[in-house]
């Protein structure tokens, strides 16, 4: 019995540790904006309405029925749960190419840590989160490649990982970029006589990572379409993003994308590449430091995308960087200690000039073993989360035991959590009132909540954001039912 525990500690020690780390976060409330709209999202797909067309939020689908298959918060992050043990074990096997065991191991302590822990909101059904399978599998798959078969798969399943979150786009371009500069010779010394005839060679290659990534893209646009749903799908899970990366420089969804700075990273981006790929060549360093730090560069660009401070943006960035760690204990990555070290100063200098901010840890599951031992009530409990929360199931509760299902409400606010929580949807698409404002669709909202009013309305004081139609149609048809301090509740008459 002793020697199999001493045999399996590792096995043990990261079992245990997920789950001290992880189970928590099952029984946090409804408090985080995000969720509550994918929740929202996904009870509208299981009544049986379109993404996009008739219930909008502005990310790829894939998010939404994962959503809709978790239908609670509970349900939501038991399914995180159940795609982060997988996730965990093939980023040790991942590890494993690059370092020994006992390295492959610590680096995989690391990664469970930073993914599961608050700190980067790991606790939290995030899409960076869930698409850290599909990605590391893909690149895994990637890696391990003997046949023309096997790229297709690793691209299928970053494709899948865009279907979730699209920057994963550039680690796919990061791996398009590696295999291609590597199948033609570049890394070993080029030669423009037989680099065409390279190409030619290698094109099956080249075919199937690109067919395999666009494969799921292509098949929901196919399903959009026959739901005449395909305009919408390609503005709010696509183009719309391309305002969203400005809009945080900018303050507005209207410029381009280069108004944020995105040019400018992107040019970062590739001059990096162009040194990494030039020590490589110059073999100044190996191909796993190469491999390493390209991925970094890649996955870098994608958390700056917009260059918000949000700290789950990060967990795109945690694979690449606990092999980028983890390579300072590593005797074959002895030549190139000083490459991994620029890359994790380049890591802090990104965190101090994007200022991004961080979720605190100790207090986080301090409050839930209190909770969980007795020693504090749920309602001290959910307070933790929010000094709203409970006022947010208190709003819940009367609306769900004063309509019934099929009745709609509509919530003028930021706070979505009503809607899963109620088990109610808006009578338009938009889920919060941040939605409204950025996408200018005042006009459009009010038609729609006129031409199917509410069974009650939900409005949260917001004094940089009037909207006076709305205003006048609760005068005319709704009177004050209910008021949770600032909130009050209307009701049609």
């Amino acid at each position: 019995m002793l020697k199999a525990l001493v045999k399996h500690k590792f096995l043990i020690i990261t079992v245990f540790l997920f789950l001290i780390l992880r189970i928590p976060s099952l029984f946090e409330p409804y408090w985080y904006g995000d969720e509550g709209i994918y929740l929202t999202l996904g009870e509208g797909i299981r009544k049986g309405l379109t993404l996009y067309s008739q219930i909008h939020d502005n990310k790829p689908p894939m998010l939404y029925y994962l959503a809709a298959i978790g239908q609670t918060v509970f349900g939501f992050r038991l399914l995180l749960l159940i795609f982060m043990a997988p996730t965990i074990y093939f980023f040790f096997r991942l590890a494993d190419r690059f370092f020994t065991k006992r390295i492959a191991q610590l680096s995989t302590l690391l990664f469970l840590v930073l993914t599961s822990i608050p700190v980067l909101e790991g606790n939290i059904a995030n899409a960076e989160v869930f698409m850290l399978l599909p990605t590391i599998l893909g690149i895994f798959i990637f890696l391990e490649a003997k046949k023309t078969q096997d790229y297709l798969i690793s691209g299928l399943l970053l494709g899948y990982a865009f279907t979730i979150k699209v920057p994963v786009a550039f680690e796919f371009m990061f791996l398009g970029v590696f295999i291609f500069l590597e199948k033609i010779g570049l890394f070993d010394g080029f030669n423009i006589k037989t680099v065409f005839k390279k190409i030619i060679q290698n094109l099956p290659i080249y075919i199937n990572l690109i067919i395999g990534f666009l494969a799921p893209i292509i098949l929901w646009s196919i399903y959009f379409y026959f739901h005449d749903a395909f305009k919408p799908f390609l503005n709010a899970s696509l183009l719309q993003n391309f305002g969203y990366l400005s809009s945080w420089a900018t303050g507005t969804h209207t410029n381009s994308a280069s108004s944020g700075g995105l040019t400018t990273r992107f040019a970062v981006l590739i001059v990096a590449w162009i040194i990494i790929f030039f020590l490589y060549n110059r073999k100044i360093i190996h191909r796993q430091a190469a491999f390493i730090l390209a991925w970094f560069s890649a996955a870098v660009f994608s958390v700056l995308l917009s260059g918000r401070p949000y700290p789950h943006y990060l967990i795109q960035l945690v694979p690449p960087l606990c092999l980028v760690i983890c390579g300072f204990f590593s005797k074959t990555f002895e030549r190139v200690k000083w490459t991994l070290l620029a890359a994790l100063l380049f890591f802090v200098f990104i965190i101090i000039k994007y200022k991004f901010y961080f979720y605190p840890v100790v207090s986080y599951y301090r409050n839930f073993y209190s909770y969980a031992l007795h020693q504090k009530s749920q309602s001290s409990y959910y307070s933790y989360f929010g000094y709203d929360v409970n006022t947010t199931y208190e709003i819940a509760a009367y609306i769900k035991s004063n309509t019934t299902e099929k009745q709609s409400i509509f919530i003028w606010g930021d706070e979505p959590y009503v809607y899963p929580l109620a088990n109610r949807l808006p009578p338009e698409k938009y889920t919060v009132a941040y939605h409204i404002v950025d996408f200018n669709a005042y006009k459009d909202t009010f038609t729609d909540i006129k031409s199917n009013l509410p069974q009650f309305i939900i409005y949260y004081p917001m004094s940089n954001r009037s909207y006076p139609q709305l205003d006048n149609l609760i005068k005319r048809y709704y009177y004050a039912s209910r008021a949770f301090g600032p909130i009050l509740v209307f009701k049609l008459r």
